[in-house]
């Protein structure tokens, strides 16, 4: 099983729009209005559980090839491919600029941040595919089992799989 990090400016930016931004304009709009400031501290709380909610959410992410079973779980979103040992599938490593017709381009049910783009998307091609890109990447795995088609940050076949870290 690969465990996927997420760098550290994700969360940042996540911080940024559940808490801080939100938190500070309920703030200013307190001290503008002239309203007591005290019971404004809970949308402190209430911004910090969703935060820490969201946080833990989208960090379970991973990569578990059993036997004859692909099964991809990146936040919100999953997908299992069976049967990736028949003929007919396919599992292609590949840089991540030689994508071509597999480039992820429209997210229908899916998440798209810098470092971090996973759920469903149409690919250039016009087909749904499972994606689950997280950190800089250098090569991807494209699987292909009858007509389900996934594109994974990182070699499948490298020893433990693909770490990113945490800078």
């Amino acid at each position: 099983m690969s465990v996927f990090e997420i760098s550290w400016q994700l969360y940042l930016l996540l911080f940024c729009c559940v808490v801080a931004v939100p938190v500070l304009s309920i703030w200013v709009w307190c001290l503008w209005a002239k309203r007591p400031l005290k019971p404004a501290l809970w949308s402190l709380v209430g911004s910090t559980a969703v935060f820490m909610g969201l946080t833990w959410a989208i960090s379970s992410n991973s990569v578990t090839i059993e036997e004859n079973h692909l099964a991809l779980k990146a936040g919100f979103y999953q997908a299992h491919i069976d049967n990736i040992s028949l003929a007919s599938s396919a599992v292609h490593i590949m840089p991540l600029d030689q994508l071509g017709e597999y480039t992820p381009e429209i997210a229908v049910n899916g998440i798209r941040l810098p470092g971090y783009q996973v759920g469903w998307y149409l690919l250039h091609n016009r087909k749904l595919a499972f994606v689950m890109l997280i950190g800089s990447l250098d090569e991807v795995s494209l699987v292909r089992s009858g007509d389900m088609t996934a594109v994974v940050g990182g070699n499948l076949f490298s020893g433990a799989g693909r770490i990113v870290t945490a800078n």
